[in-house]
């Protein structure tokens, strides 16, 4: 009887291993390896985690400023825990904002790269000048299906192939050349969804085709869509250094799967309206379309003048809008916006709602912008 009592006293001990190690997923991954003391069952129980996360700013590692001290042991804790562990790993996260030995990093690869990881997500920050390279061994990992590097000077080894599994890939505050990243995107045979925020000027061709999303962020000097004949979602961030100089080349090709456009950063004072109309041209099934229009620097083109014709004399005279439903556009502050207002409306047959943001201090164009919600019902006028 008193065996039985102590059984049932004790029942964390006899938990199915699938639910011990489900539990220890949800923990920060410090207090899994504290679990070791609940009993001799869960002793190196956290060894069989197969999803590792590592994450500099989990209260569990104490820094204070410039901790050296605690960097140190932030970093000597992720190699006691892989020297120990023994289960096969599938996703592996880092997120630090400074390595003081980044040549630890090496030998983590190094170990995972024997491992069948599916996800890597590297963040170590972007703060350390110069840039780190990335380690030659994340090339290794053949069996990726979604990889994330943030804060690295992104150089592939001669004579990389390629991830034939990768369908996820994210460039984030990354300095990377031109050459580098149009091969690192076709290299890549099933790529499905990238995500660019780079530092470096790009003139950029992005050939995948079996490319879904695609979201670019940088100071781009050209965007080729050359080879993405199932892109369904654009997400376009245009920097202040394309508006100032840059012309942005026509989109060569159609996209009948391309179904959502986010446009943000854009001017219509500038020669970006041509890539827009162009790449409008080329969407034919367009059901959803964002437009945040730029903020900076958009007071310096108020005397500029004002090619108010554009849209009309530059569109096919037939052209419409047969799928879009919806459409956001943030920030009017010149004519030229009110004129892409103009140009989209009539072109629409089967939208269903317009939102366009005005900031209210410009109260004449707001009040151009509330005379056409007038005109039209389907125009939901927001100021902010």
């Amino acid at each position: 009887m008193g065996e039985c009592s102590r059984s049932r006293r004790d029942f964390i001990s006899h938990l199915p291993q699938e639910l011990v190690v489900s539990i220890l997923t949800q923990l920060p991954i410090r207090d899994a390896v504290k679990t070791s003391i609940l009993s001799t069952k869960w002793r190196y129980q956290w060894a069989n985690l197969t999803q590792l996360v590592f994450d500099q700013h989990d209260t569990n590692f104490s820094f204070v400023g410039d901790n050296q001290v605690a960097k140190t042991e932030f970093q000597d804790f992720i190699s006691r825990f892989l020297l120990l562990h023994h289960a096969p790993i599938r996703n592996f996260k880092l997120i630090t904002s400074d390595l003081k030995n980044p040549s630890d990093l090496d030998q983590w690869l190094l170990f995972l790269s024997r491992k069948p990881i599916k996800k890597l997500v590297l963040d170590v920050g972007g703060h350390q000048d110069p840039l780190l390279y990335t380690p030659p061994c994340i090339f290794l990992f053949q069996n990726l299906t979604r990889l994330k590097l943030c804060g690295f000077a992104v150089k592939p080894p001669p004579g990389f192939q390629g991830f034939p599994c990768l369908k996820y890939l994210t460039l984030d505050r990354d300095t990377i050349s031109l050459e580098v990243v149009e091969n690192l995107i076709s290299s890549c045979p099933l790529l499905e969804k990238f995500k660019c925020r780079c530092i470096d000027q790009l003139a950029l061709t992005v050939r995948a085709p079996n490319l879904r999303h695609l979201t670019v962020v940088a100071s781009f000097e050209d965007l080729y869509l050359q080879n993405t004949p199932l892109l369904a979602s654009l997400y376009i961030d245009f920097c202040e250094k394309v508006l100032e100089a840059i012309i942005l080349v026509k989109v060569p090709l159609t996209f009948d799967c391309l179904k959502f456009i986010d446009l943000r950063g854009i001017t219509f004072e500038n020669m970006n309206k041509a890539y827009v109309l162009h790449l409008l041209l080329q969407s034919p099934n367009l059901q959803k379309l964002k437009v945040w229009t730029a903020v900076f620097g958009w007071a310096r083109f108020q005397d500029a003048d004002a090619d108010l014709e554009f849209w009309e004399r530059e569109c096919p005279p037939d052209f419409a809008f047969k799928q879009l439903k919806i459409v956001d556009m943030e920030g009017v502050y010149t004519e030229n916006d009110v004129e892409f207002i103009k140009f989209v409306l009539p072109r629409s047959p089967v939208l269903e709602v317009m939102t366009i943001w005005v900031d209210r201090r410009e109260m004449e164009m707001a009040d151009e912008v509330l005379h056409l919600q007038r005109a039209c019902p389907k125009i939901d006028v927001q100021l902010f």
